[in-house]
């Protein structure tokens, strides 16, 4: 039988600094292929995702799966956003409950099963499992231009700003 872990960046933040630093540096490196998504990731990531993992408004999970990293999500918990900001499972994982996973521990830490969650247009035919089983709503579309030039944004249970 195969074991998913969940590693959370936050956990490893006071005492494993090793650990901490390599989850961060690793879940950089597996959301590269988010790079045509979504202009100026570099910045985004080390100037906003990993200040918030110190601060508390934010974390990096990594599943893994025998060992192996399968696939990552980037979560916002600020007052009066709870976001998924990446959901990202290597194709060759799929549909062996990593996103679940990676979603049941979301949701612990957002305290919702309907954070709001962007999608672009030519990706949601694969979350299509995931809106579903969950019961998300589109609750907007955000045109081309907003996160790049390539794709509107699906946005599900809320609204962008």
């Amino acid at each position: 039988m195969t074991k998913i872990e969940i590693l959370k960046a936050s956990k490893y933040l006071e005492k494993e600094h090793k650990a901490f630093s390599n989850i961060v540096s690793k879940a950089y490196e597996i959301t590269e292929e988010t790079d045509k998504d979504y202009k100026d990731r570099f910045s985004w990531y080390w100037e906003k995702v990993v200040p918030g993992v110190l601060n508390g408004t934010r974390d990096i999970f990594l599943a893994e799966l025998n060992g192996e990293v399968a696939g990552c999500a980037i979560l916002k918990k600020e007052d009066g956003e709870k976001k998924i900001c990446t959901l990202l499972v290597f194709d060759k994982y799929r549909n062996m409950g990593i996103a679940t996973r990676l979603l049941e521990e979301a949701f612990k830490y957002l305290k919702t099963t309907t954070p709001l969650i962007t999608i672009a247009e030519y990706k949601v035919k694969q979350f299509i499992p995931i809106i579903r089983k969950y019961g998300w709503r589109r609750t907007q579309i955000l045109e081309k231009g907003y996160y790049n030039g390539l794709s509107r944004e699906f946005v599900f249970n809320g609204k962008i700003s």
